[in-house]
């Protein structure tokens, strides 16, 4: 089991892969945007993961909150694959491409 901190309205927050999955079950991912997270087969917005593990909800603005870049960051400490600037296809379907790919354990 992998884990990492996470700070959240000011305060460290142990965060663990075993809790990301376990926050996913039963869920559906938001549409993706910009960031995108692989976590069993399924890509997922990052604030929305450490939301669901949390049940703190990110913001872009707040210096107590976390943003998209810091829940990547944890994300990927976590092992999890995550990718910066997502592209999309014709279709409207999400492209992630193997150089926007940030290191992370395999699954």
């Amino acid at each position: 089991m992998s884990n990492t901190t996470i700070t959240i309205n000011g305060g460290s927050v142990r965060l663990t892969d075993d809790q990301i999955f376990l926050a996913t079950r039963g869920q559906m991912p938001d549409k993706i945007q910009t960031y995108a997270v692989l976590v069993n087969g399924t890509l997922w917005p990052p604030i929305q993961l450490i939301t669901l593990a949390t049940g703190t909800p990110g913001s872009g603005g707040s210096v107590n909150n976390y943003n998209s870049h810091t829940a990547l960051k944890a994300l990927s400490e976590l092992g999890f694959d995550t990718f910066e600037r997502v592209e999309f296809k014709n279709n409207g379907r999400v492209e992630v491409r193997e150089s926007r790919k940030r290191a992370g354990a395999s699954q």
